[in-house]
């Protein structure tokens, strides 16, 4: 089976690359520049222009087409939407399944605004949030990890708040969950994991727990959210209160965690596609993740060209 993967240069890929390994599949990297390890580890690799090139698409099509590539996981936050909604061009035009919720999934996802809304609107605990400068955290409405945070009292006088939400300060434990879900949006894992220590906004060091609170509140919102395959969300937990901040439809930067303490993941969702059956396996809680660097080293002779 053929498989595409984008975000291939980003720190955790090298973490995922064993489990895509584990099947066997060939694997079709792409990513925006040629300093990228992903494209020196994987069987065809391509460069492809940025999201905000309206040719980006274009040329993915022609790989797509090119590769009679059979599945897609979509892992760049900047063309979630995008791929959502071209995922069924995608299989009615060359059988290429894109491994991404719908539409109207990704676009509550992807806007902090909108999230806040879905959560209020279905009773789920969170911050209190505005479109002005009301509370003490300023974060853009689109975006990742810790980049463009920024905190109310050293604001410029002059700062525009448009596209930026103010939320309110909440304390405890970070935790992410990550979520498996099938083609019907029934949770086959919920496995959260307690952020010991980030870099960047990914966790570099992290612990898988049983936490029947945040995992039944997870089951609720998967409930009314509809997702399929991979995503995760984050919550803060103070004592019983919880507080969630976000859900990203996407896998998270630590969900190699969750893959050593159930299964790789990868291989239920090929299940899920292609009509095979898939038995979970028992979670093992108490694993911890210790994140280190590795390097890969190029002769400038050896770089793609762009």
């Amino acid at each position: 089976m053929k498989v595409l993967v984008e975000g291939i240069g980003s720190m955790v890929f090298g973490s995922q690359l064993k489990y895509y390994n584990e099947l066997n599949w060939q694997l079709i990297g792409i990513d925006i520049t040629n300093k990228s390890f992903g494209l020196y580890k994987v069987l065809k690799p391509y460069i492809v222009p940025k999201y905000s090139d309206k040719r980006c698409f274009e040329v993915i099509e022609e790989i797509i087409s090119k590769e009679k590539v059979d599945l897609v996981f979509c892992t760049v936050d900047e063309g979630l939407l995008e791929w959502s909604k071209r995922k069924e061009y995608f299989k009615k035009k060359y059988n290429t399944n894109v491994v991404i919720s719908d539409k109207e999934v990704i676009e509550i996802c992807v806007d902090k605004w909108k999230t806040y809304i879905f959560f209020e609107e279905n009773g789920i605990p969170t911050p209190k949030t505005s479109l002005k400068s009301d509370y003490d955290l300023i974060k853009p409405r689109f975006g990742r990890g810790s980049k463009g945070i920024y905190y109310k009292n050293v604001l410029p006088e002059d700062f525009d708040m448009n596209g930026y939400i103010s939320q309110e300060l909440v304390k405890g434990e970070e935790y992410t969950i990550d979520v498996l879900c099938d083609l019907g949006s029934n949770p086959i894992y919920i496995i959260p994991r307690k952020r010991i220590e980030t870099e960047s906004g990914v966790s570099t060091k992290s612990v898988t727990v049983y936490d029947e609170q945040i995992i039944e509140y997870t089951k609720f919102i998967v409930s009314k959210l509809k997702p399929i395959g991979i995503i995760n969300i984050q919550c803060f937990k103070d004592k019983d209160k919880l507080n969630f901040i976000e859900i990203n439809p996407r896998m998270a930067g630590g969900i190699s965690l969750s893959f050593a303490s159930s299964d790789n993941w990868f291989k239920a969702i090929e299940c899920f596609f292609y009509n095979k059956e898939y038995v979970p396996k028992k979670v093992i809680y108490s694993n911890y993740m210790f994140r280190f660097y590795n390097d890969l080293i190029i002769h400038e002779s050896n770089l793609l060209q762009e």
